[in-house]
């Protein structure tokens, strides 16, 4: 009985070996992969609250249209219409979400935006509120 589990135990750490050997091969090439095939650039940003771009990449400019509306110009290489967003708050209260995309009434005078709404959990309403945005 104990030869049987030693060598379970002995197969079972040769095929942990072999899949973290192989593990981040296959995710570099896979991520290679996702970069050549993406139809449309990507853009990062942290907005801060008071709308304000703290760091970004293909990002022209942010700001604040208002308590709680914050409006995104992203570079012309990332397409606002089409691109998948994600948005993560940095304040555990406030939750961002995309009002309009490309064109929208908050941020109709400049192209190629993203309009966020920031709301407090509590109240329910519009509050100002620094978020993360990736666009893919």
């Amino acid at each position: 009985m104990l030869r049987r589990t030693v060598s379970g135990a002995f197969a079972l750490t040769v095929a942990g070996f072999i899949a973290a050997a192989t593990s981040p091969a296959h995710a570099e090439s896979q991520a290679a992969h996702a970069r050549s095939s993406t139809p449309y650039g990507s853009a990062a940003a942290i907005i801060n609250a008071n709308g304000s771009l703290n760091n970004g990449t293909n990002v022209r400019r942010s700001w604040r249209a208002g308590t709680g509306r914050y409006c995104v110009q992203l570079a012309s290489s990332v397409d606002a219409a089409y691109s998948l967003i994600q948005l993560t708050p940095r304040d555990a209260r406030r939750l961002p979400h995309i009002a309009y995309r490309n064109p929208s009434a908050t941020c109709w005078r400049h192209s190629n935006t993203i309009a966020v709404n920031v709301y407090d959990t509590n109240t329910g309403r519009l509050a100002n509120g620094g978020f993360d945005l990736l666009a893919l």
